[in-house]
């Protein structure tokens, strides 16, 4: 198994939240902690809206050697985080607080990426919400969802 380092991602408290998501996606693979494990990064992003890549790796799978349903969970959540840290202002942060999802085909682990868009569709100062898609490179839909963030004021 390898072996993945701990979280390494300076949270700089002067860059705004665009900034940080183009630091991760220049560095996406020695990131460490979960986001490298799940083995996504975002690779194209701008106000409002992000598309994630998840490259599929045996460690993906489940019993039935499909990508587990997690994985696609984990896709939803990351894509809503990453779309609202297109909107942080410097030292803001963000919590995921509500999640829910539709599985809608599954994944044959051969597929070997999954790509999520996910787009800010309501907003305001203290929250926003997110409509993610889940799909295989050749459009095949996996799963939707949405997701809650509460942004946090700077400390």
């Amino acid at each position: 198994m390898n072996a993945i380092a701990p979280v390494d991602f300076d949270l700089d408290p002067t860059a705004t939240g665009l900034e940080l998501l183009r630091r991760w996606a220049q560095r996406a693979d020695s990131v460490g902690g979960f986001p490298q494990r799940l083995a996504a990064r975002p690779v194209e992003f701008d106000e409002g809206s992000v598309r994630i890549v998840c490259d599929l790796d045996p460690g993906h799978a489940n019993f039935m050697e499909l990508v587990h349903g997690g994985v696609s969970a984990a896709l939803v959540d990351v894509a809503g985080g990453s779309a609202v840290m297109t909107i942080l202002e410097p030292g803001q942060s963000l919590l995921t607080t509500d999640l829910s999802m539709r599985f809608l085909n599954a994944a044959p682990l051969d597929c070997a990426r999954l790509e999520t868009v996910g787009r800010i569709v309501f907003r305001d100062a203290r929250k926003a919400v997110v409509e993610a898609t889940v799909s295989t490179a050749d459009g095949l839909v996996i799963a939707q969802g949405t997701v809650g963030v509460s942004i946090r004021a700077a400390r």
